[in-house]
């Protein structure tokens, strides 16, 4: 089975059933499937090829489902993009994925426009609401020219479904490649850990270019339950306790700084949470103490995962009979653990020759199964190395007890996870370098209750030049994604440095943390 099968077996078993929510839309399977088709056609008839990519820039949206069905029942390789990229940084991804078909939300039509003399790839331009420019179609228009007939391509589970974009340590993206096999294997295995049911009712607040939608895209069709979506930004806990409650929601998938709004929320108790079944969360690390709070206030259980973007994410899970508040001092413990390897994985714990180290004692964590990319976009170096001897290198330090529980320690490389979201320290650095007044900079990520971690820069100005925190943060916001700029800025006289020269972020941070 393809993941287009998915949605024409729940149209043909499930005709009238609710498949997705958002904002005023709503759609049964049946009318959710003859929309899928009617986009499929245009593509078809549009020149699409086996392979050919198709880009989408879009808010979180049932528009942006539909794109990511039509790639799946005509061959094409769906490129979600991020929203918050500004333009160099999304043309440097563009260029990267060389998109025939680039769906656009009307927000961000400008920023395209500016880009289109140097987006070479690019032969058709869709706007998902009423164009701004002559050259972009209207989505609503496109499918009402189209046919409701499936599609007559021949799609195999080996074929490639997407490319879910994440930094390298460059900052420049990297594309991991994912199979309809690779994606029906996560699928199945998230099923029967986190016990998905046939009538849930799925909240997406996740942004939907995140790899975890596409993970919830895929579990939700399997089985098949109805989509709820919010429009991503700043998340508001009202709003969708609120939400939860009108919509009677079952499943809600978020990261901790979601929880952290969500448990400051005064007289939570007034809102009706009884139909919420599991509130699954991830992206970064939960602190103990919130998780806490949350198990005390929330009448529902709670899953945390673990994984990558390469992963699947699904690589490791605490399930919900693991999230107790009392038991003894070993189940406690498991708290502040990522849980198991899911069903479908393997997961080793190894030093830098990749041989496994004791339990208890410190390695990279390593991961094997079919739900793991098959490699990056047109990089079979970097391939190889995340890849090594069949197993996926995290680049991240862990342990396991006794009981296979794993324990993430900290990230070999700098990477900060701030709100969910991974932030790479050199990007931002050598946007810093470029500063007429900064002689040196380093970024790291300090913990912060609400975020996970926050971004900090330590900078040192060169002799004679001056510069204030609130001009370093601007020179950022210009040049970044409003996410990846520092929060604080310090001046340090010097950095330290070992005898080759190379900064230590270490000491860096110890001076924070004392």
């Amino acid at each position: 089975m393809t993941i287009g099968d998915l949605l024409v077996r729940n149209a043909n078993k499930f005709p009238e059933k609710l498949a997705v929510v958002s904002g005023d839309f709503s759609a049964t399977f049946s009318m959710f499937n003859e929309r899928v088709n009617r986009l499929a056609d245009f593509l078809l008839t549009r020149g699409l090829q086996k392979g050919d990519r198709i880009g989408a820039l879009v808010h979180n949206c049932h528009q942006f489902i539909e794109i990511y069905f039509a790639a799946a029942k005509t061959g094409g390789i769906f490129c979600p993009y991020n929203n918050h990229l500004k333009q160099w940084e999304l043309k440097d991804i563009i260029d990267y994925s060389a998109p025939k078909f680039l769906f656009v939300d009307e927000d961000y039509g400008e920023m395209i426009d500016g880009l289109r003399p140097e987006l070479d790839s690019v032969d058709q331009y869709i706007c998902l609401h009423i164009p701004a420019f002559s050259y972009m179609k209207n989505y609503e228009n496109i499918l009402a020219e189209g046919s409701v007939s499936e599609p007559d391509i021949k799609i195999a589970e080996e074929d490639v479904l997407s490319i879910i974009f994440t930094a390298g340590t460059t900052g420049k993206p990297k594309g991991a490649m994912r199979t309809h096999r690779h994606l029906m294997s996560d699928a199945v295995a998230s099923v029967i850990e986190l016990r998905v049911e046939y009538d849930e009712r799925m909240l997406l607040t996740f942004p939907m270019y995140h790899v975890a939608c596409e993970d919830n895209i895929v579990r939700h069709s399997f089985m098949p339950n109805t989509f709820y979506i919010k429009r991503e930004g700043s998340f508001n806990p009202e709003e969708v306790l609120a939400y939860i409650s009108q919509e009677r929601i079952s499943r809600l998938h978020v990261v901790p700084t979601m929880i952290h709004s969500l448990v400051q929320v005064p007289d939570v108790n007034k809102y009706d949470l009884s139909s919420l079944k599991l509130i699954l969360y991830a992206g970064s690390s939960m602190p103990v103490e919130l998780l806490k709070k949350a198990l005390a206030i929330f009448p529902c259980s709670f899953a945390q995962l673990y994984g990558q973007t390469e992963s699947g994410p699904f690589t490791t899970v605490l399930k919900p009979e693991d999230h107790i508040l009392d038991g003894s001092e070993k189940k406690l413990r498991r708290l502040a653990s990522s849980g198991r390897p899911a069903v479908n994985y393997e997961i080793r714990i190894v030093d830098d020759r990749d041989v496994d180290v004791p339990v208890g004692e410190v390695g990279e964590i390593i991961g094997r199964s079919e739900a793991m990319m098959i490699g990056y976009w047109q990089m079979p170096e970097e391939t190889e190395k995340k890849l090594r001897n069949g197993w996926l290198h995290t680049g991240d330090l862990g342990k396991f007890d006794e009981d296979g529980y794993v324990y993430i320690v900290e990230r070999k490389n700098d990477l900060i996870i701030s709100g969910g979201v991974n932030i790479y320290p050199r990007e931002i650095e050598e946007v810093l370098y470029a500063h007429p007044a900064v002689s040196e900079v380093a970024v790291i990520g300090l913990p912060d209750e609400h975020w996970g971690e926050i971004v900090k820069a330590v900078v040192v100005l060169k002799e004679g030049s001056t510069a204030t925190e609130a001009e370093i943060i601007d020179f950022c916001a210009k040049r970044l994604a409003g996410y990846k700029k520092p929060k604080l800025v310090d001046f340090w006289k010097e950095l330290p440095k070992s005898p080759q020269g190379k900064i230590l972020k270490k000491e860096i941070r110890k001076h924070y943390e004392q």
